[in-house]
């Protein structure tokens, strides 16, 4: 029998592997490099397969080291993987020595799996990845996305369907996902008994009428775990679904909440998917408008009416730097980690005002709450972003940090509080323990530093005896200059100042009487004082935070 496919006779699209794998509702252990893949083919040992670049070939009716031959005969056809079953021990040496000859990638699946069911998953999921790197860009990607975002914030099983129920998005499930779950993506819609029972429980009517999250209990007997659902609405009009199930662990608390964004970041997607448009093409001007309001690159005015908001209106801006070290050569990860760190943030914004914009400028991703009536309540804002970097923090495994730049008041002056936290964020990084703070909390340290950097820049105006003493103590390996801006900074308390540096209070007083012998500084003279505060500081801490100029980017 010839193998050779309709599909890659035409030529037909190709999809990476990995992707494939992330949609099955069975383990998979892989054996060999990264594939990609054009079609699914069935054989059997002993059968010939003809030319069959691109296929992923299962291997039926031969497990464990019966499959050597058709994986050596898969190899020579030019196929990309074979998928072979497995029992509890693995992977035999002879199956994986067969693998590495024919330069071939083997999947080995368990042996209880059933070969009709993963033949329609795997070409299911071809179809759709196929389709969709043909369609314009974004058009089932953006849903995808934010189906993994919230599947990563809740801890379940994510899916969003269309008012007619059928799946437009998903995230990824493995062992996870249950009987329903498999039954609803491989026939891309609900099954009719589900519907049915959905129905007549009123949970359409209850889902269609705003923003309820409404939970489906666990039904054990059926293999049906338990579910939230929450409406995607315009107004009255029902748009679609998003449904998350519960998998091996229970459902994250604010899932409720967190699902409340996601509809609300859904919606439009689901206009465009109505009406035939690009759900990209919104999406991305609307993070474009945002970012283009953010660094003031275009007029305030003319963006405001393409966001909807008032010109005259103005904005609170929070930004998030997720602390990601930095790889040479590894700045595509880096992309990839901020672009799921901003999914998060995006959710986690749209439940908390429906008007939010998230958007990355300058290696940072910002969020800007269009201002209310009334004065802004940091209070609630500084509580939201605590909870928002602890989520960021537990899923990163980084120092996350927020600074609350302030309320810029009218949209024109929203790049100059942008600027602010962009500041914020450099100073929040010496403290990493430090998760939020406010522009208001970190202002006299900001200023401070501006201070340090004018006398940094201009050497010739700093106290030459306070550069003897910081001298000495560089060659000499002596405290005097540090025990004596102590002394300052604790206002003359010897005890206290003493106690701080872990030394016996006569210990200090010495050197600070011989600090002051040694720069000439008098410390009876407020303005001499002030001078050493800031002198010392500068010699002492390794000099300013250095501020760059406002980013470009």
């Amino acid at each position: 029998m010839d193998h050779t496919s309709d599909a890659l006779a035409r030529g037909g699209d190709r999809v990476q592997l990995r992707q494939i794998l992330a949609a099955l509702t069975v383990p998979v252990a892989v054996v060999g490099d990264e594939a990609v893949i054009a079609d699914v083919i069935v054989a059997e040992p002993g059968e010939h397969l003809g030319p069959s670049p691109g296929a992923l070939v299962l291997a039926v009716g031969a497990r464990g080291v019966a499959a050597v031959p058709v994986v050596i005969a898969a190899g020579r056809a030019g196929a990309a993987a074979v998928m072979v079953k497995t029992d509890t021990d693995g992977l035999p040496a002879q199956l994986r020595e067969a693998a590495r000859e024919a330069d071939i990638t083997v999947l080995a699946v368990p042996e209880n799996t059933r070969w009709h069911q993963l033949a329609q998953e795997v070409r299911a999921g071809l179809t759709r990845l196929s389709a969709r790197s043909t369609a314009a860009p974004g058009t089932s990607g953006d849903l995808s996305s934010l189906a993994q975002s919230l599947a990563t914030v809740t801890h379940g099983v994510v899916s969003i369907e269309d008012s007619a129920g059928h799946v437009l998005a998903y995230s990824r499930s493995g062992e996870e996902a249950d009987e329903l779950r498999r039954l609803t993506i491989l026939g891309r819609t609900c099954p009719e008994p589900y519907l049915k029972v959905l129905r007549e429980s009123g949970v359409f009517r209850r889902l269609r009428s705003g923003e309820e999250v409404v939970e489906t209990a666990e039904q054990p007997d059926l293999g049906y775990r338990r579910r939230l659902a929450i409406g995607i609405n315009a107004g009255h009009r029902p748009l679609g679904t998003i449904w998350v199930q519960e998998g091996k662990r229970p459902l994250c608390e604010s899932s409720a909440e967190t699902m409340r964004g996601a509809a609300r970041l859904a919606a439009p997607q689901l206009v465009d998917h109505y009406y035939q448009g690009d759900a990209s093409a919104r999406l991305a001007s609307r993070v474009d408008l945002a970012h283009a309001l953010l660094t003031g690159r275009f007029n305030a005015e003319a963006l405001a009416r393409h966001l909807g908001l008032d010109p005259a209106q103005g904005a609170t801006v929070l930004g998030v730097d997720l602390r990601e070290p930095q790889h040479p050569g590894a700045s595509a990860a880096l992309d990839l980690r901020r672009e799921e760190s901003a999914g998060i943030i995006s959710l986690h914004a749209s439940a908390f005002r429906r008007d939010a914009l998230v958007t990355q400028a300058c290696g940072q991703i910002y969020v800007l709450l269009p201002a209310r009536k009334g004065a802004a309540d940091d209070t609630a804002i500084v509580r939201w972003a605590t909870e928002l970097v602890t989520v960021l923090r537990r899923q990163s495994g980084t120092s996350v940090q927020a600074a609350l730049a302030g309320t810029a008041p009218h949209l024109d002056a929203v790049p100059a509080v942008k600027m602010r936290g962009y500041h914020a964020l450099e100073l929040m990084a010496r403290t990493p323990e430090r998760a939020v703070a406010t522009y208001t909390e970190l202002q006299a340290s900001l200023l401070l530093g501006d201070v340090l950097r004018l006398l940094d820049e201009h050497p010739d105006t700093r106290h030459a005896g306070l550069e003897t003493l910081a001298t000495h103590d560089a060659e000499q390996g002596s405290e005097l200059a540090r025990s004596l801006l102590a002394y300052l900074d604790g206002f003359g308390d010897v005890a206290r100042t003493a106690e701080a540096l872990n030394v016996h209070p006569n210990t200090l007083r010495y050197r600070v009487r011989k600090a002051i012998a040694l720069s000439g500084i008098s410390i009876d003279d407020p303005d001499q004082r002030l001078v050493a505060m800031l002198q010392l500081r500068l010699a002492l801490n390794g000099g300013p935070i250095a501020k760059a100029p406002f980013p470009a980017s």
